[in-house]
């Protein structure tokens, strides 16, 4: 089984309404703030496709680096903690500096993004996508364990050490305490836009998949077991620019209701793109320790992964 997926980059076109990269609303402002503008949000697009691109590569250092680190953030999402709050700070303290590190290394390695403005503007596109990432992956890991105990009830339990918490009783979150690199902007707006995804892009998304887990997770499992005859229909159904906008819609919704300014003015699809990798991974990290660690319960999951499968793409596949 491969243990990764090939990432996509899915670039929307402006045509279509959608705020997207590049696609800020015009305030009224000179000639010259206004190119300014538009080259930094230029230069913002393409560190989301040169961070999105390079996203495994980074993750890579990050989990050869310091992998108990990472581990605390699964366990806490798996498993509960009885200081969650406290374990997934520690975590991302740790590790989110080396992803943002890894990803700079890529860029001088490549020659790109060397002016002091490409490069702050890089760290912050690095500093969003491994927020989403590492949490939607724990997501993603969280809800296959679980799963995988519905088949062999117990296997939670000894994945965990024994112990499960409960989880439902108090859902943690990353610290809010955001630090961006600060941008020479005529409002800022290139900066303030990344934050509204970093403070609730993975609850927004969390909201969306509530309601499609049988067809994000048949996704999964049509990668995991090769089933290429189904991948893409589930893949467009997924990351369709229907489910990009609701997932945009939501974000704007939970940073309203905290009281937070509505600086969106784009990364919709970039944010959405990394919260779906995300999860897509974690899950696919279980299937592959089932199957190298517990291939009876890995062949059950698969059977059943089988029907899933069969029933979602029929269901997708149905005219109107």
């Amino acid at each position: 089984m491969a243990h990764y997926f090939r990432l996509f980059v899915f670039v929307l076109s402006c045509s279509f309404g959608a705020t997207l990269l590049g696609c800020a609303s015009r305030s009224a402002m000179t000639e010259q703030e206004a190119s300014q503008r538009q080259a930094q949000n230029d230069l913002i697009a393409q560190a989301e496709q040169f961070v999105h691109a390079n996203l495994f590569t980074g993750m890579i250092q990050v989990w050869s680096t310091d992998r108990r680190a990472w581990n605390q953030l699964l366990s806490v999402h798996a498993c509960g903690s009885v200081n969650a709050q406290e374990t997934l700070t520690v975590s991302y303290e740790a590790n989110q500096p080396l992803f943002i590190s890894a990803i700079q290394q890529l860029a001088d390695n490549a020659a790109e993004f060397s002016s002091p403005e490409q490069q702050d503007i890089l760290q912050n596109v690095s500093q969003l996508a491994y927020r989403l990432f590492s949490a939607s992956y724990a997501q993603g890991y969280a809800r296959q364990v679980a799963l995988a105990d519905e088949i062999s009830p117990g296997i939670h339990a000894e994945l965990c050490g024994g112990e499960v918490l409960d989880k439902n009783a108090a859902f943690t979150e990353y610290p809010k305490n955001l630090a961006w690199q600060t941008l020479d902007a005529p409002d800022s707006a290139a900066s303030q836009s990344l934050e509204p995804h970093a403070l609730n892009g993975y609850n927004a998304f969390n909201r969306l998949l509530s309601n499609q887990y049988a067809q994000f997770d048949a996704l999964v499992y049509s990668h995991a077991y090769q089933r290429t005859d189904a991948y893409e229909s589930l893949f467009f159904e997924v990351n369709k620019y229907e489910n990009v906008e609701a997932y945009a819609d939501q974000v704007r919704k939970l940073n309203a209701a905290e009281g937070h300014k509505d600086s969106l003015v784009g990364h919709d699809d970039f944010a959405f793109l990394v919260l779906s990798s995300g999860y897509h991974w974690g899950m696919m990290s279980v299937l592959a320790m089932l199957e190298e660690e517990f291939p009876e319960i890995h062949e059950l999951k698969k059977q059943q992964a089988t029907n899933q499968i069969e029933i979602v793409t029929e269901q997708i596949n149905q005219p109107g």
